[in-house]
């Protein structure tokens, strides 16, 4: 049952970040080819929104958006998208800054949704922002001293799902709260395939004005998955170490 709250949980913070991507794109007048709940193959068509079909997959993990002209690789494999292109529907045809609140959208919708958590829980939306905050300020400072140790992984995760559970939902709600926070936190980091990566490559390519290539993007993309998965791995190894 705890493994089934964790995915709950981790699936609805991770749609929480993506409808935040979703809703600034939108706004900016980027358009969204997709919203996924849960990842492919795809089930079933759910409707459509903004323009944006909503999807359900088969794979009950998580969720994304696909956003026009955000990878630069797939766009310039497909010409026939020009037309979205000069019309300004592209996210890289976009100036840097509508670029860069679209990449940080997500963060910021995890940090509110811990919020209003956290502010549900005391009944009061200030002591819930004071407390977002130093969650927020405690998680970041913690980057600097990290121990490899102390990190949890999915399995240990569980674990203290199924204590907090056992406490109630008040202290569900602030795990989750917590959760959000740190998943924005690790989202900042400056890792080519998470959000910070991102709003680094918008960053160099404000200052030189020029176009990354999208060799180069690719490529740092691809290592930058490929780092995050070989953590996720040591990690959960880690956490079974613990448990045996």
């Amino acid at each position: 049952m705890s493994i089934i709250i964790f995915l709950i949980i981790l699936s609805a913070l991770v749609i929480v970040h993506e409808l935040g991507h979703f809703l600034v794109a939108r706004y900016f007048g980027i358009r969204v080819d997709e919203f996924g709940i849960g990842f492919p193959p795809r089930a079933k068509n759910l409707f459509v929104w903004k323009g944006t079909p909503f999807t359900l997959n088969w794979l009950p993990f998580g969720g994304f958006v696909k956003i026009f002209g955000e990878n630069q690789v797939e766009t310039q494999a497909r010409p026939v998208e020009a037309t979205g292109l000069a019309c300004g529907e592209s996210f890289q045809n976009k100036n840097r800054s509508i670029q860069a609140a679209v990449l940080a959208a997500g963060v910021v919708f995890n940090f509110l949704f811990a919020w209003i958590l956290i502010s549900l829980v005391y009944h009061s939306v200030f002591t819930g922002f004071a407390d977002t905050v130093r969650f927020t300020v405690e998680t970041f400072k913690a980057l600097f001293h990290f121990s490899f140790k102390d990190v949890s992984g999915p399995v240990g995760i569980v674990g203290i799902v199924r204590e907090a559970t056992k406490l109630g939902a008040s202290s569900l709600m602030m795990l989750t709260a917590l959760i959000s926070v740190n998943l924005s936190i690790i989202n900042l980091i400056p890792v080519p395939a998470l959000d910070g990566g991102r709003l680094v490559f918008v960053a160099i390519e404000s200052i030189t004005r020029r176009k990354i290539k999208p060799s180069v993007f690719n490529a740092f993309n691809t290592i930058g998955f490929a780092l995050l998965i070989i953590l996720m791995v040591a990690v959960t190894i880690q956490d079974m170490r613990n448990i045996f």
